[in-house]
């Protein structure tokens, strides 16, 4: 990849990476909800709430890594300019 185009595609990264986290955060205030209104922790919808929860953070994680990555992308770029 030539310095333009990874320069180009730091923007994409963090937008995604931001979407997804936003989308992640969504998703376990649901999950919240149903487990805070359920009466079991048995219950199917509790239990997929608290899976769900799990998968959640999951995609977090990773959403991480990708704004850290974008990160030294552009420190990496910067260094070769400089």
């Amino acid at each position: 990849m030539n310095d333009i185009a990874s320069i180009a595609a730091i923007p994409s990264a963090l937008q995604s990476a931001t979407g997804a986290i936003q989308k992640s955060h969504q998703a376990l205030q649901k999950d919240a909800n149903v487990i805070a209104r359920s009466e079991s922790v048995g219950s199917r919808d509790t239990l997929a709430a608290l899976i769900d929860s799990r998968q959640q953070l999951l995609y977090t994680k990773a959403a991480a890594k990708l704004i850290s990555a974008a990160d030294e992308m552009t420190q990496s770029v910067i260094d070769i300019r400089a």
